[in-house]
């Protein structure tokens, strides 16, 4: 090779020395690196470990982000949760009754929460059945064939619930199973609703001097069971059969 070209090849590796150290000054990373592996190949391979990296902690930083601002509680509390004493979810008001629901507003009054007083089985086990003395009461028999609930463990059967022209105040209705431990649920939920609360007549059903409340009304497995009303003057008790 002549002077000249001897001359052009230094000017060549003089520039890419500079450059080279150019690189090494803006990325602490890459001047270790390329002192240390001076081929080509490695050079390339240093310039772009820094945006791999970068990409990598960019990456794994996204959950933990996402996680922090978006926990899984966010819609927990958007409807009543079941009870842990009885699998049933806390009715809160009037609204709660599906006929009911965007017209009816409040709840009962507390004093109507009365204590459960229930009767025992009769004579052989006997299921003491009674329509109530007061004047809120089922229509037709108490009794009620069951039916199964798509996706649900609790079934049920539809009654239909009418209060005398004499008593226009609030209504809630609860019940247990009569000689057992299950309970009574309201409603057409999966989990049904541990009390009815009533105080107008549903939308769309006749508002003359009587008021009246289709419902469903939930159990596990058949029994004999016991519904209490109460109203402001008034607490009985209606029992009935599940079959």
């Amino acid at each position: 090779m002549g002077a000249r070209g001897l001359a052009a090849s230094a000017g060549v590796f003089a520039a890419a020395a500079l450059a080279l150290a150019g690189c090494g000054s803006s990325s602490p990373h890459k001047t270790q690196t390329t002192a240390q592996n001076p081929t080509t190949g490695t050079i390339t391979a240093a310039k772009h470990a820094p945006a791999k990296h970068a990409q990598k902690h960019a990456h794994t930083r996204t959950p933990r982000r996402t996680a922090s601002t978006t926990p899984n509680t966010t819609r927990t509390n958007t409807a009543p949760s079941p009870s842990p004493a009885n699998g049933l979810r806390a009715n809160g008001g009037y609204g709660l009754y599906e006929l009911c629901s965007g017209h009816c507003t409040g709840s009962v009054p507390a004093a109507l929460e009365r204590t459960l007083r229930l009767p025992g089985l009769g004579p052989g086990g006997a299921c003491p059945v009674s329509t109530g003395p007061g004047p809120v009461s089922t229509i037709g028999s108490a009794n009620i064939r069951l039916q199964g609930f798509i996706g649900s463990a609790w079934r049920g059967g539809r009654v239909t619930w009418r209060s005398s022209a004499r008593y226009r105040g609030p209504v809630l209705i609860r019940g247990r199973q009569v000689g057992g431990s299950g309970v009574v649920g309201f409603g057409e939920g999966h989990v049904p609703y541990d009390q009815l609360q009533l105080l107008d007549a549903a939308q769309g059903m006749p508002r003359g001097p009587a008021r009246e409340w289709p419902s469903f009304t939930r159990v596990r497995s058949p029994g004999c069971y016991a519904y209490q009303v109460d109203g402001t003057s008034f607490s009985y008790v209606i029992v009935f059969r599940a079959r």
